[in-house]
């Protein structure tokens, strides 16, 4: 086993530590760290690439197993999630609406690109994961609206244009890109090179993204309130994910995807909804998301580790 094979492995088993770790040291950099957000998008690209080569394009050409855990998890996401949020922040936040937006665009927003990212790593259907967040996001501008309408009285516009970009940027170019690489040149020697460097471009987002959120967001009882019932609505999501798979007896490849998928939410897309309509304190919830979704995200690989083996990126 080489060194970089070693390296891939130790951040497989390391990640459940390094992803909290990620968050303190966020918080220390967020005088500086928020220079750098130009960096995110050739990040994404660059994570994308490493977490879908090794893909071919007959992975993508199975509908009979894509169609149904595909239609599960739209379904999911446009009405269990909505109703989650409300059910929770109905017991937890009778006196403070605002609070209540916050988590309810967290639900309506699309899934995130982590959905692929930790696909690979807990070797799920890294196809499935592409189509899915690619589905959803193209039906955020009408669904998202027609969401907070329902719950929270109230519609925002959500931009087709901007969505459409990143998901072109970050998801489908850096796919279609590795597909054309991996097809030309089909060796397995450079995949755990190219887990090491997945992993390592996730903990840096997570540093970053947590950098520009604490910026504003000062250390308080109330921030650590709003942390801990958030990290319930994700928990929620996550299972809602893992408990539909279960019980319609999905591949398991395509439960762990689904999981993901449910849980993993577009905290900036969530963020653009908050801003659109509400007044500030609607941010708070969305901008503690992040501290909720990648620290169970790590949990959770590591109970599915435990359960099927030692898949993922290497």
């Amino acid at each position: 086993m080489n060194s970089i094979q070693r390296a891939d492995d130790y951040l497989s088993s390391a990640l459940i530590y390094l992803i909290p770790l990620s968050f303190p040291v966020g918080y220390l950099l967020r005088q500086s760290m928020p220079a750098f957000t130009w960096t995110a998008t050739p990040a994404l690209f660059i994570i994308m690439f490493c977490s879908t080569f090794g893909l071919t394009w007959q992975a993508f050409l199975h509908p009979q197993e894509h169609l149904r855990p595909l239609i599960l998890g739209l379904t999911l996401q446009l009405t269990a999630l909505p109703l989650i949020a409300l059910a929770v922040t109905h017991l937890f936040y009778p006196h403070h609406p605002l609070w209540r937006v916050g988590h309810l665009c967290v639900a309506a927003s699309p899934a995130a690109i982590s959905t692929i990212i930790w696909s690979r790593i807990s070797g799920g259907d890294v196809a499935l994961g592409v189509i899915a967040v690619g589905a959803h996001v193209l039906l955020i501008p009408i669904a998202a609206p027609l969401i907070l309408k329902l719950t929270v009285g109230k519609s925002v516009h959500v931009p087709f244009i901007p969505l459409a970009e990143k998901l072109f940027i970050a998801v489908l170019l850096p796919t279609i890109l590795a597909l054309i690489v991996y097809r030309f040149y089909p060796t397995e020697r450079v995949k755990p090179a190219m887990g090491v460097t997945a992993k390592v471009g996730m903990l840096y987002m997570i540093v970053l993204n947590t950098s520009v959120a604490a910026l504003n967001t000062p250390l308080n009882l109330n921030v650590l309130m709003v942390l801990g019932v958030m990290t319930i609505q994700v928990s929620l999501f996550y299972s809602t994910g893992y408990l539909a798979g279960w019980l319609l007896k999905l591949p398991p490849k395509s439960r762990i995807t689904l999981t993901y998928y449910l849980g993993m939410k577009n905290n900036g897309a969530a963020l653009v909804m908050a801003l659109a309509g509400f007044p500030p304190q609607a941010t708070l919830p969305v901008a503690l998301a992040i501290a909720s979704q990648q620290p169970i995200a790590s949990v959770i690989d590591r109970l599915w580790r435990h359960r099927h083996g030692e898949p993922g990126l290497s």
